[in-house]
């Protein structure tokens, strides 16, 4: 999770509505990260969810699979967004989970 603002600059443009969701949920550590979506209410899972719906996968994993995926240290951007991936996929399947209960 980001102490500060992640830079919209240093993200394709149209990964920059995933910043606000990234900078709450792109938590580096698994088991933290885990956590916090563990304790989330189900609004803000359905919303972690569905937060990288609108950006054009091709666009992102072409952002995440590129050059920038290189780069080392990776940007505090890169990780966040990639980890914000993460979030994702356990919030859906937690979602899930709960469903079929």
């Amino acid at each position: 999770m980001s102490s500060h603002s992640l830079d919209a600059r240093k993200v394709p443009k149209e990964v920059t509505p995933a910043l606000p969701f990234a900078e709450r949920w792109g938590i580096g550590d698994d088991f933290e990260r885990e956590d916090a979506i563990s304790h989330a209410t189900v609004e803000e899972q359905e919303q972690l969810a569905h937060c990288l719906e609108q950006i054009d996968d091709s666009v992102l994993s072409g952002w995440l699979n590129g050059p920038e995926a290189q780069i080392k240290p990776p940007s505090e951007e890169y990780l966040a967004i990639t980890n914000l991936t993460m979030a994702v996929h356990s919030a859906k399947a937690k979602l899930r989970k709960r469903q079929r209960k």
